[in-house]
């Protein structure tokens, strides 16, 4: 069996993790997004943290800044 990756990417892995855990993987993501990646990196960052700030939203009710969605 592969390695897990150490970020959710389905709504399965999502379901999975605590609210805890999905504040730090928030965290993480904001953290990579504003980071020195280059621009198509940034912006499939920034795409994921939109999803799991939706994820968030829709699993445990916490609203989801607005942020501009590509």
């Amino acid at each position: 069996m592969g390695k897990r990756s150490a970020v959710a990417t389905t709504e399965a892995e999502v379901a999975s993790l605590t609210l805890s855990q999905l504040n730090q993987q928030i965290a993480w993501s904001e953290h990579r997004a504003r980071s020195d990646l280059s621009a198509s990196l940034r912006r499939l960052t920034l795409k994921h943290l939109v999803w799991l700030e939706e994820q968030r939203e829709r699993l445990h009710g916490v609203p989801a800044p607005k942020r501009r969605r590509f």
